[in-house]
């Protein structure tokens, strides 16, 4: 887990090995997962290098649309003061698009903020090292490309030459991979050159979708801005290509959604799996008995969105149900057929749009608390989850935000005021997103009302 801050050799070498590159965007990543910054001319560095940057404390604290919300308590009551954020070390990379001109930097506070998404993260890693356990994480990311619109708004057009039809069976096929194949290429060309341990690439269900893999990692804070700048990289070769990739976890109600899997295990002090067992350990019965009593507590970092929870639809690979099983895509848990040091879960509840640092600390605190309790699990899933009769996620955003605020285990895992300040921030959001009247109200009810 890397905290260390850039230094003025690091910064020296960077240029020396970069001379095309003359602008750096530098960021910090905020409550949404997305990069908040400034961008700094190629003569600035040394100086951020040296003294750190300045931005304010209310980065933290912005919708998607990148509104302050004051309803959080940490906007005027607190004078919104600056903080001092310093460069990560080995996050300076270069961008190889558009002749390698940008580059990017991940910034974070030089002192620690509750509020903080990779903070949270960080401190669920700590207590997992001080009981004598690493995690193991791998994120796996959906997303769709499509062309955008004159003024370069997104569309639902696919992109030439890539499949139109929305009811045959796309998956595992290699016809849009192929259609796509120099704008795959430079999403490897940048993963590569900024060090991102990118896997498979994969065709998916829906038109012009697509999954891609990050291997795991042992150092899961890394592995959540590895999945981070990943999103980054995939829409900076898009762009390049005159494209849209969008993560949105439900862009078009007749299409699959997008789904982030984090596939997790355990190692000891030792490196075995714990989670290995005959099949499966007691210890990793206990982990799947806390993630899925806790799964409704965090259900609001899973579909953190309006969008998100458009994506909890009947046979769509997305359960709705806190079940587990083996080798099993119906179940939000599901142990793949890989036992011994590769005994993991998958959890696949969250959407594509939803923020890594939070749902991967979200699944470390209920294994923590499956672990603590010695919560079981229950009998494994066959065949279809959604035959059976269980008690629901909560899939309606108001109910999620509700048992996330009055969660004692949310505010155990995350500190009462990020608990706070989330809840705040994303009912601000909702209630925005719900009195906008749209195209379908006129649709559907201008005529009758």
């Amino acid at each position: 887990m890397n905290n260390a801050s850039l230094n003025i050799e690091e910064a020296k070498a960077f240029l020396a090995a970069n001379p095309t590159v003359q602008w750096i965007d530098a960021f910090v990543l905020d409550m949404n997962g997305h990069p908040r910054g400034k961008r700094l001319r190629r003569d600035d560095l040394m100086g951020v290098a040296k003294s750190g940057m300045m931005l304010p404390a209310s980065v933290f604290i912005m919708d998607p649309r990148g509104n302050c919300i004051a309803e959080t308590g940490r906007l005027w009551s607190t004078g919104d003061p600056d903080y001092n954020f310093r460069i990560l070390s080995g996050t300076l990379k270069a961008v190889p698009v558009d002749g390698t001109r940008f580059a990017q930097a991940v910034i974070v506070p030089e002192k620690d903020d509750p509020l903080d998404p990779r903070y949270v993260l960080r401190k669920q890693v700590e207590r997992f090292k001080a009981a004598g356990h690493t995690p193991v994480a791998a994120v796996e990311l959906e997303y769709y490309v499509t062309m955008p619109g004159p003024d370069g708004q997104f569309t639902l057009e696919a992109p030439p030459g890539v499949s139109r039809e929305t009811d045959i069976p796309l998956t595992f096929q290699f016809e849009d991979l192929d259609a796509l194949q120099a704008f795959n290429d430079d999403i490897y060309r940048i993963a590569e050159a900024q060090g991102l341990p990118v896997d498979a690439l994969t065709q998916e269900s829906g038109p012009s979708q697509f999954e891609i893999n990050l291997k795991h990692t042992a150092d899961v804070v890394q592995g959540a801005l590895d999945g981070l700048l990943l999103k980054r990289a995939i829409k900076a070769a898009a762009r390049a290509r005159g494209l849209n990739a969008t993560f949105m976890a439900k862009p078009h109600h007749e299409w699959a959604g997008s789904g982030m899997h984090i596939h997790m295990s355990l190692l000891d002090k030792g490196g075995a799996n714990v989670f290995a067992g005959e099949p499966i350990s007691p210890v990793f019965r206990n982990v799947l008995g806390g993630l899925r009593e806790t799964m409704g507590d965090f259900m609001a970092i899973w579909a953190q969105s309006a969008n998100a929870y458009r994506r909890y639809v009947p046979e769509s690979y997305v359960s709705m149900a806190p079940h587990w099983g083996f080798n099993n895509r119906t179940v939000a848990l599901r142990i793949p057929d890989q036992m011994g040091p590769g005994t993991r879960v998958e959890h696949r509840v969250a959407g594509a749009d939803a923020n890594p640092y939070l749902v991967i600390a979200s699944i470390l605190a209920g294994a923590a608390h499956g672990m603590a309790k010695k919560v079981d699990p229950g009998p494994e899933v066959k065949g279809n989850s959604e035959e059976l009769d269980a008690p629901g996620l909560p899939t309606v955003w108001a109910n999620a935000l509700e048992k996330f605020e009055h969660s004692p285990i949310v505010r155990d895992a995350f500190g009462a005021d990020f608990q706070h300040v989330y809840t705040r921030l994303k009912s601000a959001e909702r209630t925005n997103f719900e009195r906008v009247v749209t195209s379908l109200d006129h649709l559907w009810y201008a005529q009758v009302a």
